[in-house]
């Protein structure tokens, strides 16, 4: 069995991930696949849920396995989480505070429709993109623009924008390049075909809409060594048990799996890939008071945090597959401090104690915002079990997904249960901490931390690192969150393919990286 591990590795039950691909059958795929490592034959995969739209600007960031056989990226982020050159051949900071970045696209590649790679593309990208919907535009979007030479951008932000090279990646969507003529011509129609600088183009006459869309090597890649295969079929399909089933028949040679069927897949002898990202706990939003609860009072915070027993939760419902945490970042991403280990130990006495400090010997209620997905919902009920054991009677609401989100988000809750991937600090700092991040839709604010992270964003990495730690620190010791365990997106690989690497620092394997055994 293939797998990640963590230095912190702890036993498993039930639940599901919330990440990642999802697989149907297609005819004969893994025979097809089974080659001799030199290419060919149709790698078939299988997706949870089709995209809303093929155009990379327009794209939700967790369906960007759909664009990754036909879009190539400036970057590629390596497994053990390095850059390394893609469509681009150089790039970096030309300034002292990360505002301005440059990039050198390599000579020679086309587009599928024969459109050339050059700084005009890029910067067509650009554009493209500050005009579209995509999650996770406003990682890079809002510059200014500038063709340095034929082949080398400048982009130019008014605030430092430290994660830039990060962003252009293909884990972010936002590195990904159209043809500009494509995007001139009719950027409409991106919504529903290909026109990359990918290996593979989709084939519209074989693709269904919402259920198979069929991608075919093209001649003139300009990577051959990288085109593993003729075409790639990614199917969807949302039962967990069905794509399990599909993959031990050969009918699927790589899907999404989840913690509910990952112990079925190892004892049955499927490759189970994972890497614990997830931080699934808690999120106190209440930390000023805007609601009136007793979240306002530091001690109550810590108070819950202590209430909760971690290292039980992941050792039943986890085990091997997942690791208890008090941090919202995982240990490889800089900002983890190794000494905030064991802060909040397991002690409902010492709990209730700060309880009755804070002026709650009785408890109080407090309602909480969940989402019914399997794995927050199981975790859900722990935390309500365990947190009544010291007095806090917790309201629970359970939405599923979309309105689980809205609700979250409306600022009427005063905490939340949350699975949020692990990403860069900065990231989270835009995403789940920062005054107007989404997930803190009261706006907390604190002083320590916005000093802190307006001196880092505008350092050098080495420098920005120890302030990253300062920031960690702060919401740990402060309780804005109560983090309980750390859990994977899950993947399952059959015979056909080569072993496929996934880390925590790159969770998920681009699909153009998948290649036949030998």
């Amino acid at each position: 069995m293939s797998v990640i591990r963590t230095r912190r590795v702890v036993a498993l039950t039930a639940a599901a991930a919330i990440i990642g691909l999802a697989a149907s059958g297609c005819a004969s795929s893994a025979a097809e696949g089974s080659g001799d490592g030199d290419g060919g034959g149709t790698l078939t995969v299988g997706l949870a849920a089709p995209p809303s739209s093929l155009d990379p600007a327009n794209m939700e960031q967790s369906t960007s396995p759909f664009a990754q056989p036909s879009y190539d990226a400036l970057i590629r982020v390596a497994p053990d989480g390095s850059l390394e050159p893609g469509l681009a051949t150089e790039w970096g900071f030309v300034d002292d505070e990360n505002r301005v970045f440059e990039l050198t696209v390599r000579e020679g590649v086309t587009f599928s429709d024969g459109a050339k790679l050059d700084a005009d593309a890029v910067i067509a990208n650009l554009e493209h993109l500050d005009e579209g919907k995509s999650n996770v535009a406003t990682l890079v979007n809002g510059g200014v623009y500038e063709k340095v030479d034929d082949l080398t951008v400048r982009i130019t932000w008014e605030t430092p924008h430290p994660l830039a090279a990060q962003s252009l990646t293909q884990t972010w969507v936002a590195g990904m390049m159209v043809s500009p003529e494509a995007i001139a011509e009719d950027p409409a129609s991106l919504a529903t075909q290909t026109v990359g600088a990918g290996p593979y183009t989709l084939d519209a006459a074989e693709t269904v809409a919402g259920s198979r869309y069929v991608y075919k090597a093209r001649d003139d890649y300009w990577d051959p060594e990288s085109q593993h295969w003729d075409a790639i079929v990614i199917q969807v399909m949302d039962n967990p048990e069905q794509r399990l089933n599909a993959l031990q028949a050969g009918e699927i040679d790589y899907a999404v799996g989840d913690l509910a069927t990952a112990q079925t897949a190892a004892d049955a002898g499927v490759d189970v890939l994972y890497a614990p990202t997830i931080a699934y706990g808690l999120s106190l939003l209440d930390r000023d008071g805007e609601l009136g609860s007793p979240l306002e009072d530091v001690r109550v915070r810590q108070a819950i945090n202590i209430a909760l027993d971690r290292e039980g939760i992941a050792d039943s419902l986890l085990g091997e597959y997942g690791f208890a945490t008090e941090q919202v970042m995982v240990p490889s991403e800089p900002g983890y401090v190794d000494e905030l280990e064991g802060r909040y130990a397991y002690d409902p006495d010492r709990a209730r104690a700060l309880l009755e400090e804070a002026g709650y010997a009785d408890g109080f209620e407090l309602p909480v915002i969940a989402s019914t997905s399997d794995t927050a919902a199981t975790l859900a009920q722990v935390y309500v079990e365990q947190l009544a054991q010291v007095g806090i009677e917790v309201q629970l609401e359970s939405r599923p997904g979309p309105e689980y989100f809205e609700l979250m988000t409306s600022g009427e809750y005063p905490a939340a249960g949350i699975g949020y991937g692990s990403q860069p600090l900065p990231m989270e700092y835009d995403g789940l901490f920062g005054p107007t991040a989404i997930f803190n839709p009261l706006g907390s604010r604190s002083d320590a931390i916005e000093t802190a992270y307006a001196e880092a964003i505008v350092s050098p990495e080495a420098e920005a690192v120890p302030l990253y730690e300062d920031i960690t620190t702060t919401l740990v010791e402060e309780a804005w969150f109560a983090p309980v365990v750390f859990a994977p997106a899950f993947y399952y690989a059959g015979d056909a393919i080569a072993p496929v690497d996934v880390s925590e620092a790159r969770p998920q394997a681009p699909l153009t990286e998948i290649a036949p055994a030998e």
